[in-house]
């Protein structure tokens, strides 16, 4: 039987053969030496999942409320300004399956956990879900070691930044570049200094925000309709079989963006809404999407976000939904 190290050595490569090694070698090195860098330095990124999750580790045993959702949450609720202790694990393009996989993922971690807050926008229930390799699991299995990936992971599933080599370039090169000093996130990983959006930019001045372009989904899809409630009511199942009290919220939403909004997709998410609320004992709704009175174009980042101001005013208005629950809240089973 032939001898496979010898065969394998490289002693026995002819010239070419150890040239062309020689070359791989000399290509791939400093390639493999440049991403270690490049994943150091994104890892060490003083961004809100980070922050997030060091409150996460620190806090777990203390922590009662958990807002999940996309970042109308994350720019609308504020943990600082929170009657109960409250960690926000919301963030941008972030669905409701994301949502539950996180509140399963962490809930035997959070012995105190009494109160869950998420959203239903104005498109959730029509809009797709993520694929099991959506570029976030990383995100969530780095920081939170929650696996979205539902399935095995490896080594690479942890890496971040070729997960979004796109993102986590801007990132490096606004913070060790540009040195942008805009984001002032504080412990809970909050940016209170997040006022720079589009509205600020028009100085507030309605005239040019009623001009101003913005992008709003209002394609109907009943398919993606059927499988996402019968998801939610999932999620619902599960959270009343914890004892979670549950608040339900529509954010505030600027009156240029109420209005092109498609009336059919409203329709029925409001309908669901209602049979939520008939349905479930443990779920109050937050129901402030059309609030243009409490809500001014002051309190905006965008047409569809709030700014530091606006989270001020909701983070208050969470507040009294939850004095609103049972003063002894059910225990929850561990």
């Amino acid at each position: 039987m032939p001898d496979l190290k010898k065969i394998l050595s490289i002693s026995n490569f002819n010239k070419s053969q150890r040239q062309f090694l020689k070359y791989c070698l000399l290509f791939f090195i400093p390639v493999v030496i440049i991403y270690c860098i490049l994943e150091m330095l994104a890892v060490n990124l003083p961004i809100n999942y980070k922050v997030v999750s060091d409150y996460l580790n620190s806090h777990s045993k203390k922590i009662e409320l958990m807002a999940l959702g996309s970042s109308q949450v994350r720019c609308g609720f504020n943990p600082a300004l929170s009657n109960k202790i409250a960690i926000n694990i919301a963030s941008s393009s972030q669905h409701h399956k994301e949502d539950f996989l996180i509140l399963q993922g962490t809930i035997d971690r959070l012995p105190n956990l009494k109160y869950v807050l998420f959203e239903v926008s104005y498109m959730h229930l029509e809009l797709p879900y993520h694929s099991n390799e959506f570029w976030k699991n990383n995100i969530y299995l780095k920081y939170y070691d929650i696996n979205a990936f539902e399935r095995t992971t490896y080594f690479k599933d942890r890496l971040l930044y070729l997960s979004n080599a796109r993102f986590y370039s801007a990132k490096l090169r606004n913070y060790y570049i540009y040195k942008d000093d805009k984001v002032h996130l504080n412990k809970f990983g909050f940016d209170t200094n997040n006022y720079y959006g589009s509205f600020n930019k028009l100085n507030y001045d309605t005239s040019k925000i009623t001009n101003n372009h913005f992008k709003i989904y209002t394609r109907e899809n009943l398919d993606i309709f059927k499988n996402n409630t019968t998801y939610l009511f999932n999620m619902l199942d599960y959270m009343q079989s914890k004892k979670l009290s549950v608040i339900i919220c529509t954010f505030p939403l600027y009156k240029t963006y109420l209005k092109k909004r498609n009336p059919a997709v409203v329709h029925r998410r409001d309908s669901i809404l209602t049979i939520i609320k008939k349905k479930y004992s443990n779920v109050l709704l937050l129901r402030e999407e059309t609030d243009t009175l409490q809500f001014i174009v002051n309190d905006f980042l965008n047409e569809n976000h709030l700014n530091p101001d606006g989270a001020k005013k909701f983070t208050a208005l969470v507040n009294q939904k939850l004095d609103s629950f049972s003063t002894k809240a059910p225990k929850r089973p561990h």
